[in-house]
C-alpha cells in the first residue's frame, strides 16, 4: 500500500514579473491583436525583427568592440546577429545538438514560458478596463513621498480585534506597539511612488489623499503577516512641464493598468485549478528531499554565478539535473505524486525539469527545503495546466511566441556550429588565446566567406536600421519568478566586420 500526503493548495500564485519577457514588450497596451513586428533583416527563412535587435543590443552585454552608440557599432552588432542566423543555416536541423533529447526539451521550454506569457497577456493585460478618473486619483498623490513608522503583527486574531477607528486615537499606535516590542523603536522608512512594498501598502498610501498623523491597517501582506503604520508626513515633487505631466500620467496608466491584469489573471488562473488537488508519496518525497536540499543551499554569491554564467554561455546545466544524476535512479519509477488523477512518477518529475525548472519562492533556509520545494512543484504543476490551456488557443502558433523560440533556438546552434568549426579548423586552438584574438584570427573569415555565400538571400531594411539609438548601459535582461530567468540569449561574439557589402535593401 502506499501512503500519499495530502496537501491542499488554492494555486492562486504571485505571477509577478520584475521585467516582462520579449514576447511582452507590447503588452502594456491593450492591443486586441498581435502587434506587427517590423522585419529589420531577412536572410533566407530566417528573420531579425527590430525589437530583437534592440533586446539583443540593450539586455545583454555587449563586448568593448561594439559598446558605442554609433554607426560602427551598429552595424557590428547586426552583422553579428546576421551572422548567427548563417550559422544556424548552415548547421541544419540534423547536426547532434538539435537531435539531442534535453536541446528538443529546452527549446520546448522556452516556447511553453512564452506561450504562458501570451496567455497572461490575452486573459490578464487585454481585459483591463481603466477609467480616467481611477488614473487622476492616483495622479494627484504620485509625487509624494511618505515618511511612516509601521510595525508588524503576526497574530490574525490580534490583528480581527484592532480596528482604524480605535488605533487613530492619540497614542494608540505607539502604546500597540510597545505592547507587542516592549522597548525597541518603532522602525521608520520612507514610501515613494516606485518603492517596492506590497501593492495593498501602495494602495493604501496613493489611492487617496492621507493626512499627516493618519494610521492605516493592519493591513494583511502577502505572507500572512499585518502591517500597522503612521503617517509622519511627506514630501511632494511637483511635475512642472507638460513633458513631465504626460509622464507622470503615464507612469500611472502603466502601474494601474499591470496591477490590473496581475488581479484579473490571479482569477484566472484560480478557475484553471479549481478543485485541482496534489498527493505526494510520502517516501518519495522524503527521499528527493535529502537529493536535492544541498544543492539549493548554495549562497547567493553562488547563485549569483550561477546567473552570470547563463547569461554570458558559459557552460551551464541545470543544477536540478545534475544533482538529481546522482542518487536517483533507483528512485526513477517510483510515484512521486498525482495530481487530478494523474500519476507523475519521479521520472516523468526528471524529464519535465528540463522543459520547466523548479523556481522556488523563498531558499536559504535548510529547515524550511521541504516546503518550499513542495510549493515549488505545486507552481510546476499550476504551469503545466496553463501550458495545456496554451495549447488548446493554438499559442504555439503565435508569431511572438514562434519568433522568441527560434531566436533561442538560433543562438544556440549558432554557438555550436561555430565550436564545430573552430574544432575541424583550428584543432588545436589554444585556451589561453582572448575572443577577440579567435575572432580576428579565425571567425571573421569564415563569417566573409558565409556573407558572400548567403549575400543573394539577405536583405535589410536600411532605412529602419539607421533610425537605431542605442544605450551604452550595460545590462543583463533578468526576469524573476519564471523556469529561464535570462530573456535573451547572450551577444554573439562572431565577427568585428562593421561593413555592410553585402546583400540587398529591403524594398
Amino acid at each position: 500500500m502506499r501512503f500519499y500526503q495530502l496537501i491542499r493548495w488554492d494555486f492562486l500564485l504571485c505571477y509577478r514579473l520584475i521585467a516582462i519577457a520579449l514576447i511582452m514588450t507590447s503588452c502594456v497596451e491593450t492591443e486586441k491583436t498581435e502587434p506587427k513586428e517590423i522585419i529589420l533583416a531577412r536572410i533566407g527563412e530566417k528573420t531579425i525583427s527590430l525589437s530583437e535587435f534592440m533586446h539583443r543590443a540593450e539586455l545583454t552585454v555587449r563586448p568593448p568592440y561594439c559598446k558605442l552608440n554609433n554607426n560602427i557599432s551598429k552595424k557590428i552588432i547586426l552583422n553579428s546577429l546576421i551572422a548567427e542566423k548563417m550559422l544556424a543555416l548552415e548547421a541544419g536541423e540534423n547536426n547532434k545538438l538539435v537531435q539531442n533529447k534535453a536541446f528538443q526539451n529546452y527549446i520546448k521550454g522556452r516556447q511553453e514560458q512564452a506561450m504562458r506569457e501570451w496567455l497572461f497577456h490575452k486573459e490578464g493585460f487585454q481585459k483591463v478596463k481603466l477609467e480616467e478618473s481611477e488614473i487622476q486619483k492616483i495622479y494627484e498623490n504620485v509625487g509624494r513621498t511618505y515618511n511612516v513608522q509601521y510595525f508588524t503583527l503576526s497574530d490574525d486574531s490580534k490583528a480581527a480585534t484592532l480596528k482604524e477607528e480605535h488605533i487613530n486615537k492619540q497614542g494608540v499606535f505607539e502604546a500597540l506597539h510597545h505592547q507587542l516590542w516592549k522597548d525597541e523603536d518603532i522602525s521608520e522608512r520612507e514610501v515613494s511612488w516606485n518603492s517596492q512594498v506590497p501593492r495593498m501598502i501602495h494602495e493604501a498610501l496613493f489611492s487617496d489623499s492621507v493626512a499627516k498623523g493618519s494610521v492605516i491597517g493592519p493591513i494583511r501582506t502577502s505572507d500572512n503577516n499585518h502591517i500597522v503604520m503612521k503617517v509622519m508626513g511627506w514630501s511632494d515633487s511637483l511635475a512642472i512641464s507638460e513633458i513631465d505631466r504626460k509622464q507622470r500620467w503615464n507612469d500611472v496608466k502603466d502601474k494601474l493598468t499591470s496591477e490590473g491584469a496581475l488581479q484579473i489573471y490571479d482569477k484566472y488562473v484560480l478557475s484553471i485549478m479549481q478543485g485541482k488537488r496534489v498527493e505526494f508519496d510520502r517516501q518519495t518525497f522524503n527521499k528527493m528531499v535529502t537529493l536535492i536540499a544541498p544543492m539549493y543551499m548554495r549562497s547567493p554569491k553562488e547563485k549569483r554565478q550561477w546567473f552570470l554564467n547563463a547569461a554570458f554561455s558559459r557552460k551551464v546545466d541545470n543544477p536540478e539535473l545534475d544533482h538529481l544524476a546522482n542518487g536517483i535512479e533507483e528512485l526513477l519509477d517510483k510515484s512521486f505524486f498525482r495530481v487530478d488523477n494523474q500519476v507523475w512518477s519521479v521520472r516523468d518529475f526528471k524529464e519535465y525539469l528540463h522543459r520547466h525548472p523548479l523556481v522556488f519562492r523563498k531558499t536559504g533556509q535548510k529547515s524550511d527545503f521541504a516546503k518550499q520545494f513542495k510549493l515549488a512543484i505545486v507552481d510546476m504543476i499550476r504551469d503545466w495546466y496553463l501550458t495545456q490551456e496554451a495549447y488548446k488557443r493554438g499559442y504555439q502558433k503565435v508569431d511572438l511566441v514562434k519568433r522568441n523560440r527560434e531566436m533561442w533556438h538560433d543562438a544556440l546552434v549558432a554557438q555550436y556550429q561555430k565550436n564545430q568549426y573552430l574544432k575541424n579548423t583550428v584543432p588545436n586552438l589554444s585556451d589561453s588565446l582572448n575572443t577577440l584574438t579567435v575572432i580576428e584570427d579565425y571567425l571573421n573569415p569564415y563569417i566573409d566567406q558565409l556573407q558572400k555565400k548567403y549575400s543573394d538571400r539577405i536583405r535589410v531594411d536600411v532605412k529602419q536600421f539607421n533610425d537605431i539609438h542605442l544605450t551604452r548601459i550595460d545590462m543583463i535582461g533578468l526576469q524573476e519568478n519564471v523556469p529561464f530567468p535570462v530573456m535573451v540569449p547572450s551577444f554573439p561574439q562572431l565577427t568585428t566586420d562593421s561593413k555592410l557589402d553585402y546583400g540587398k535593401r529591403m524594398k
